[in-house]
């Protein structure tokens, strides 16, 4: 019976759906996340296969080898007299094999090549965006959710002082010393703190079942997002020199930008190549069988190799080149304005990142301040209701405005940590524990 006590309390231990399955801090939150996204493997396959695009490019410099043969059959429909073995009735065969080297290509080849280097480049900075990408929306609702349980924290104690004060007004109620009104108003104001409380709730709910999303979990598995706003205590060194310069030669996008204007003029180097002549290199080791129809001649096999050179050049293809060219050419123009643009915007992004976290480092100030002093408001106003000096309104004015300073900063706190992440998103580079 005790074996089997221990065998249940392992199991309920164990199971999914147990409360302690599974506690993530942020930067576990994000580890996660890269492993098992679904998008991040995605990319990461691309790459692969960009990679394996390499090999197929440089096997146009190898030669091809390949297995020929083929069987005809010559019939004639009546006798007739025939000058050569060639036009008798007969069975051929011929089998072998054939060796083929592309000795120039206009320069496809070589393009080709270089081409499929960068697109590699190319598919890797998109996997380092989309990795970007996904720390940002971890770290940006894995702090949404701990500013909503400070909401929650904020409109619990706002329910407690108000629940604190219904009872003071129907206990003055009670001897006379202060109108109904008084506990009417008391009630309207508990009512719209218990609203806020659904909606916190309803806030760190949303935020835990798109946080499961991100790391895989269904939405209603329960999983434990563990830390404070407080918890993230670092700050951000780079200057703004120092930061546009790191963006400049760190974002996966403008890598792709950058590198998509290289694919692009090879691709025109591509089209300026059928202008260029093709030259090939054939070799044949091939046997030849022939069997006659009229048994007085003698059927006969042969072996043989042939080696030659094949020189085509079109000189005339009805324009198909020149407007190819020109269209790869105008592609190439038009995205090496959008890689300009994206300079440009990227600079703009680094620099209304950090006037956001000086903004909300202001903030934080004057937030704190503001709580400090609401807090001894509410306690004076609370002192003078109590001893009938002061009017309900006042206190619940002092307690509204309390309320209102607590949520302040947090949402201060929460908007600071988030210009860091977005901070760090905009300049390309990784922090998942926004150390």
């Amino acid at each position: 019976m005790k074996r089997l006590a221990i065998l249940v309390a392992a199991l309920v231990c164990l199971w999914p759906g147990s409360p302690h399955a599974a506690s993530f801090s942020l930067e576990q939150a994000v580890s996660r996340a890269l492993d098992v996204n679904p998008t991040i493997q995605s990319k990461l396959l691309v790459l692969e296969q960009a990679r394996m695009n390499v090999g197929v490019a440089q096997s146009y410099f190898w030669p091809r080898v390949s297995l020929v043969g083929s069987h005809s059959v010559l019939k004639n429909k009546k006798e007739v007299q025939t000058y050569s073995s060639d036009d008798m009735s007969s069975k051929t065969w011929t089998q072998g094999w054939r060796l083929t080297l592309s000795l120039f290509a206009g320069f496809a080849h070589l393009n080709n090549v270089q081409k499929s280097l960068l697109q590699v480049d190319v598919e890797d900075a998109r996997h380092r965006q989309a990795r970007l990408e996904l720390i940002t929306n971890v770290q940006l609702q894995f702090l949404a959710l701990l500013q909503a349980r400070e909401n929650l924290s904020t409109a619990e104690e706002s329910v407690r002082r108000i629940q604190k004060q219904l009872e003071a007004s129907e206990a003055f109620v009670r001897v006379d010393m202060a109108p109904y009104a008084n506990v009417l108003q008391n009630r309207v104001e508990l009512s719209r703190a218990q609203q806020e409380l659904i909606r916190c709730r309803n806030d760190i709910r949303n935020a835990e079942v798109q946080l499961n999303r991100y790391l895989g979990f269904p939405p209603n598995e329960r999983v434990t997002y563990a830390g404070r706003l407080k918890d993230f205590d670092g700050t951000v060194t780079y200057t703004e020199e120092q930061a546009i310069k790191t963006a400049l030669y760190s974002r996966p996008d403008l890598i792709v930008a950058q590198k998509s204007v290289a694919v692009a003029f090879k691709d025109v180097h591509i089209a300026m190549g059928e202008f260029l002549p093709r030259v090939d290199a054939s070799y044949d080791d091939m046997r030849y069988s022939r069997d006659f129809d009229d048994r007085r001649y003698n059927d006969y096999t042969r072996n043989y190799w042939a080696a030659g050179i094949n020189f085509t050049w079109d000189v005339f293809s009805g324009g198909s080149a020149v407007f190819n060219t020109l269209a790869e050419r105008n592609r190439a123009k038009a995205l090496q304005k959008d890689f300009e643009d994206a300079m440009a915007g990227a600079r703009t992004d680094v620099i209304r990142a950090m006037l956001d976290m000086d903004a909300a480092k202001e903030l934080i100030t004057t937030t704190r301040y503001g709580v400090d002093s609401a807090r001894e408001n509410y306690a004076m106003s609370q002192k003078r209701y109590m001893t009938n000096i002061g009017t309900i309104t006042d206190l619940v004015d002092a307690q509204v405005r309390l309320t209102e300073a607590e949520r302040d900063a947090s949402q201060a706190l929460a908007d600071y940590h988030s210009a860091r992440a977005r901070f760090y998103f905009n300049i390309g580079r990784e922090n998942p524990g926004l150390k």
